[in-house]
């Protein structure tokens, strides 16, 4: 009798031990490193019946590590994943520890802006690559400290009906993968908009300068743009509106690498 309640004890023991970080999510500033963000949505989109069940990262936001069921209900495995998280970053980047970001496909960690739980916290499969980084744009996970408190003031556009139609002009937050660069770049775009076609001025990071364009809208949202900028680069591609009212482009530069930018929806 004595030995099987030790063994029932040993056992509660070592459950406990396994769900140790259960539901201990992050907090505080995360910035997601291209890697992480590729990961990220690596993950909310699994396939093949393998259902998201937590994705963890290091406080540094370079390294991750998720886990999935093949179905049904997911228990433990917390320590584990977040346990293999510290031995990568060890090993790879910069010893930070290892948090919960998302369980299942809504994102726990807190940071202010995300309250890890709702609708904007819960990543849907069925969103796009470009959507995907919107959110995780809007809910404070893309950029660095310094862009993000160039960017954390409210959009601002003014719209003015003429005789010809429409003048619109203001600025919104953008986040623009461009291969060039190891980081997304993260920012503030001014516009200057007259009966669907406009102007962009677009600052780049690390003082590279900025880049300045136009771009041309059809009523079907669709549309095209490009930009050159100080040093010396320059890309064209198309664009379009997403239902939220931001706009989602595509396109290359002048070296054929690939650039995506998400901007905003109007505040």
């Amino acid at each position: 009798m004595k030995l099987t309640r030790l063994f029932t004890i040993l056992i509660i023991y070592f459950l406990g031990l396994n769900n140790s970080h259960a539901f201990r999510a992050g907090s505080g500033d995360l910035f997601l490193s291209d890697y992480a963000i590729e990961r990220f949505i690596e993950y909310v989109k699994l396939k093949g019946g393998k259902k998201p069940y937590i994705f963890v990262i290091d406080h540094g936001g370079n390294v991750s590590n998720y886990y999935f069921c093949p179905q049904g209900t997911c228990q433990g495995g917390e320590g584990a994943a977040i346990q293999e998280c510290e031995v990568w970053s060890k090993k790879y980047a910069n010893g930070d520890k290892c948090s919960l970001f998302a369980r299942y496909r809504t994102i726990k960690w807190t940071n202010g802006i995300n309250k890890g739980k709702g609708k904007l916290s819960k990543i849907s499969s069925k969103l796009s690559d470009e959507e995907i980084i919107n959110r995780l744009y809007e809910l404070g996970f893309i950029g660095n400290s310094e862009s993000t408190n160039q960017t954390s003031i409210d959009n601002q556009e003014t719209t003015k009906k003429t005789n010809e139609g429409y003048e619109l002009s203001g600025k919104r937050s953008i986040a623009l993968n461009w291969q060039n660069y190891n980081d997304l770049i993260a920012g503030t775009i001014e516009f200057d908009e007259k009966n669907y076609s406009g102007k962009i001025i677009l600052p780049l990071p690390n003082k590279d300068g900025n880049c300045t364009g136009s771009y041309s809208l059809q009523k079907n949202g669709k549309g095209t743009w490009q930009i050159s900028c100080t040093n010396n680069m320059g890309a064209a591609g198309t664009l379009k509106w997403i239902k939220d009212g931001g706009v989602t482009g595509k396109g290359r530069d002048y070296n054929d690498n690939k650039v995506k930018f998400t901007v905003s929806s109007q505040g």
